[in-house]
C-alpha cells in the first residue's frame, strides 16, 4: 500500500468511512477511495453536511460517504502514517456524534428507503 499525496480539489468517494477528531480539534474523514482502490484519509473538514453525508476538505477536495459507515484496514494504515506526520497525539471517532444514522446507507433520491421485509436488508436506492 502506497501513501501519496492527492491532489486539490478532488472529488472523493469514501465507503467503510468514519469521522475522526484530533486533539488539535480538526476532523478528518477516514475510509476506503473506491476510485482509486485504497485506504485514504482526509485534511482537516471544512464543512459537513450529514443529511447527504457530503463534506468540503481544507484543500478543497470534496467528500460523498458512501454506504455505512465502518473500518478498513487500509485506511487505519493510512491513519496511522497521518496522525504521526501531523503530530496528532490523540484522537476521538465522532462518526455517531455527527451522523446519528451511520449504520444506515444513505438513501437515494429515487429509492423509497424501505427495507426488504424478509432480510432486513435495504431494498435498491441505499447505497
Amino acid at each position: 500500500m502506497s501513501v501519496y499525496t492527492v491532489l486539490h480539489g478532488e472529488e472523493v468517494f469514501l465507503e467503510r468511512w468514519s469521522i475522526r477528531e484530533s486533539d488539535r480539534g480538526t476532523r478528518h474523514f477516514v475510509g476506503f477511495d473506491i476510485r482509486r482502490g485504497d485506504g485514504r484519509v482526509s485534511t482537516p473538514i471544512n464543512e459537513f453536511d450529514p443529511a447527504t453525508r457530503t463534506g468540503k476538505t481544507e484543500n478543497g477536495s470534496r467528500y460523498q460517504l458512501i454506504g455505512r459507515a465502518g473500518h478498513d484496514s487500509d485506511a487505519e494504515y493510512v491513519w496511522r502514517i497521518a496522525i504521526r506526520a501531523w503530530g496528532i497525539g490523540s484522537w476521538t471517532d465522532v462518526t455517531a456524534e455527527l451522523v446519528p444514522n451511520w449504520r444506515q446507507g444513505l438513501l437515494l433520491a429515487s429509492g423509497d428507503g424501505d427495507e426488504d421485509a424478509e432480510s432486513g436488508e435495504p431494498e435498491d436506492g441505499m447505497i
